[in-house]
């Protein structure tokens, strides 16, 4: 089985083929995802993973379409993201797009606004991950379900999975991707290039040196290079090389060297210890503070549950 984790990190599915932007200790292939089509070609995966991943990319419907390209018929896609009212979604800057549950319905679900793209998948399954402290007070998920719909932080994340409905299609690469990564790789530009000119297998590559992944087709001249045993396949570094002929190509350069798996992009801060008694004080307050949040949020139930009861009255 084929599997592809996008924006893998340090945290790959295991058996997985990891991409991601930044060359860590376990990425397989450094791509920059906003970047499509990515090197593979289509119908290549059977399983593909984005874990809080895809509320970083800017194009959500190219990357779905993206997805469905290298997926093959049936094909599972399992998605993780934070859910729309939870504060996680306004906290991280590099966030670009909110999702609710029913965000992907308009790919195949929600009858009448399908049209936006030609992508289609089934929503299998919809796991939600509750707020912990609110899930301890009250264990209803029917209650929850109500309340995230109107309270922030109740609902904090979104577990998809979906089936990529699509016709079977050529297979460009049968075997298995984990095992034979270079072979399974394809020239990205040229992929678009030819999506639909009917160009058999388009953007075939040529290990040179073991250093150097060169596009075959005789127009297009790009060139990717591998640091560390990880193909480097983004858009920039293939154009950076093109006019390099094969016994020109240098040493791969060096600031794709993979950054060891304890290293930190921005180091470690020393926080200063907090006051003696400031942990005990700031633990009381947030008792009082949930106490007065389940107050509440009692309330808001009471109302809501007497209110259907006087109109069937």
């Amino acid at each position: 089985m084929n599997i592809l984790d996008l924006g893998c990190g340090t945290a790959k599915v295991s058996g997985a083929v990891g991409l991601d932007v930044v060359p860590l200790t376990g990425v397989d292939v450094l791509v920059n995802l906003e970047d499509r089509p990515y090197p593979f070609p289509a119908n290549s995966f059977d399983v593909i993973y984005l874990n809080d991943v895809i509320e970083h990319i800017p194009d959500t419907i190219a990357t779905m379409e993206e997805l469905h390209r290298i997926l093959r018929p049936d094909g599972r896609v399992f998605i993780r993201v934070v859910n729309w009212n939870s504060q996680y979604t306004a906290m991280d800057p590099t966030h670009v797009r909110a999702f609710t549950e029913h965000s992907f319905d308009f790919f195949g679900k929600r009858v009448g606004r399908s049209y936006y793209s030609q992508a289609r998948f089934d929503v299998l399954r919809v796991d939600k991950q509750y707020n912990a402290k609110v899930l301890r007070w009250i264990p209803s998920a029917r209650v929850l379900d109500f309340l995230s719909q109107y309270l922030n932080n109740v609902l904090e994340g979104l577990h998809f999975e979906l089936r990529a409905v699509k016709e079977p299609g050529e297979i460009a690469y049968t075997g298995e991707v984990g095992e034979d990564l270079l072979a399974a790789l394809r020239c990205p530009a040229c992929l678009k290039e030819h999506a639909d000119d009917g160009t058999p297998n388009p953007g075939m590559l040529k290990l040179v040196d073991e250093q150097w992944l060169l596009c075959q087709n005789p127009y297009c001249g790009r060139k990717y290079p591998l640091v560390d045993d990880l193909p480097i396949m983004t858009e920039k570094e293939g154009k950076r090389w093109q006019a390099f002929t094969e016994k020109e190509m240098p040493q791969p350069p060096e600031e794709y060297a993979r950054i060891p798996a304890k290293t930190t992009l921005g180091g470690e801060v020393a926080y200063p210890k907090p006051p003696a008694g400031l942990d005990r004080a700031l633990g009381q307050l947030q008792r009082k503070r949930s106490l007065v949040v389940v107050s509440l949020l009692a309330g808001l139930v009471m109302g809501f549950l007497l209110g259907r009861g006087s109109k069937r009255d």
